[in-house]
């Protein structure tokens, strides 16, 4: 590897095709739109493993690799703190998850010191101890340097109580503020986000509000039943509520086990989660013993299934713990709109995810975990399918002309050509 490289963008994100999650997608899409538009893009991340830690076949867990996917482009590739493939049943801990952010960080540090030179860094700021890491690259190499704020850390994680030491909280606090002081420039996904950053020192010119996208060329209306109905063994006439994505901490998603108990005694309707994440095995085993026979798990699905699975559902199922939607924003709330799918979002009415289903029209907002209001709303689209189709459809037709793939990307390319001095 050439130790004198040049490239214009380096980004830097823990998530990363073949991974599934959408941040790791949006990155390649935004790596692969910065090298359409004339820029050379180093990516630095980690060998795939999330969301069980476990390695993906097919790959080896070396300190450091390198991928050159196309001309232009980099895939820069560090070890990762793994689990032995027989814990693939049981969730990560959080000692676990905290050791390999530490380590992804420290891995990151030996590869952008050594191997990058860039004239903009673009970093996912999480894990937020990647924060000094990126700072003191910027400062060493002289480039300018710019955060993606998807989740707002540490207070998300303080208000799960998994962070109670008050010596930790104070440090992350101030790494926190530190790194949005430090900044270039911080794109945020949503208004809420941008308020936040500014209480906690970054400059009001400095956070440009960027909302997080999805191909609706890849994401269309099923005009056929999805081919994992029949896998699950549905009945063929079966009412699907679908639960997609990442079933982490936030999520508040015992909330769906407890309206699918109320919705027992309607036959047809089947709730079924497909995804991963730490509280997967307790909702697994909470439904057994429950004999909640009308709930179904499905690990994370290959990418070129993300249309059946989008599809899947006659209504989609978005939840947040109560006070947690200002930290978070689901991004499967796309996903669910792209397919022409009505969401129901069980989260506190002031959030953002639920201002976005409400500014679509696109669905149901329910207080943040009431099993019965969801429950409840659940059985309303159930009875009525044509404002089911009418909600599904006006969440389409909200990302087609407010929230596309193309318009997004544009306000990338402004960001980055004002970091690079080509405004």
């Amino acid at each position: 590897m050439n130790d004198g490289y040049t490239c214009d963008v380096t980004i830097v994100t823990a998530w990363y095709p073949p991974e599934v999650a959408p941040i790791g997608h949006m990155m390649r899409e935004l790596a692969e739109s910065l090298v359409e538009h004339g820029l050379r893009v180093d990516v630095v991340t980690s060998v795939p493993n999330h969301p069980r830690g476990i390695l993906f076949t097919g790959w080896r867990n070396r300190v450091l690799q390198l991928e050159e996917p196309r001309p232009g482009l980099r895939v820069l590739r560090v070890g990762a703190l793994l689990r032995p493939a027989s814990a693939q049943d049981r969730p990560r801990g959080k000692l676990h998850r905290i050791l390999a952010y530490l380590a992804f960080t420290a891995l990151v540090c030996l590869r952008a010191f050594w191997n990058v030179r860039p004239r903009v860094i673009f970093g996912v700021l999480q894990p937020l101890t990647i924060g000094p890491v990126l700072g003191l690259l910027a400062r060493w190499r002289g480039a300018r340097l710019v955060y993606n704020i998807q989740d707002l850390h540490p207070d998300a994680a303080v208000s799960l109580g998994l962070i109670r030491n008050a010596l930790l909280i104070r440090m992350l606090l101030r790494i926190e503020s530190q790194a949005y002081r430090r900044a270039d420039a911080l794109s945020v996904i949503c208004e809420g986000f941008r308020e936040h950053c500014v209480a906690r020192g970054a400059s009001a010119a400095n956070v440009a509000v960027i909302p997080n996208w999805i191909d609706l060329d890849e994401v269309l209306p099923l005009t056929r039943p999805s081919a994992l109905r029949s896998e699950i063994a549905l009945p063929p006439g079966a009412f699907i509520a679908l639960y997609a994505g990442t079933i982490g901490y936030v999520s508040g998603a015992q909330v769906v086990l407890e309206a699918a108990a109320l919705l027992a005694g309607t036959p047809d309707i089947h709730i079924v989660f497909v995804g991963d994440g730490p509280l997967v095995a307790t909702l697994r085993s909470e439904a057994d013993a429950r004999k909640l026979t009308q709930v179904h798990f499905l690990p994370f699905q290959p990418r070129e299934r993300l249309n059946d699975v989008q599809g899947l559902g006659d209504v989609s199922l978005v939840t947040l713990l109560h006070g947690h939607g200002r930290t978070s924003v689901p991004s499967k709330v796309l996903g669910y709109m792209a397919a022409a799918r009505p969401v129901l979002a069980a989260v506190d009415a002031d959030s953002e995810t639920a201002r976005v289903v409400r500014a679509a029209g696109a669905g149901i907002v329910t207080p943040a975990g009431d099993a019965a209001a969801l429950a409840d709303a659940i059985r309303r689209l159930y009875d009525d399918r044509e404002l089911a189709r009418s909600l599904g459809g006006s969440g389409r037709r909200h990302l087609e002309t407010s929230q596309s793939k193309a318009a997004i990307l544009d306000s990338y390319h402004a960001l980055f050509a004002r970091m690079l001095g080509r405004l």
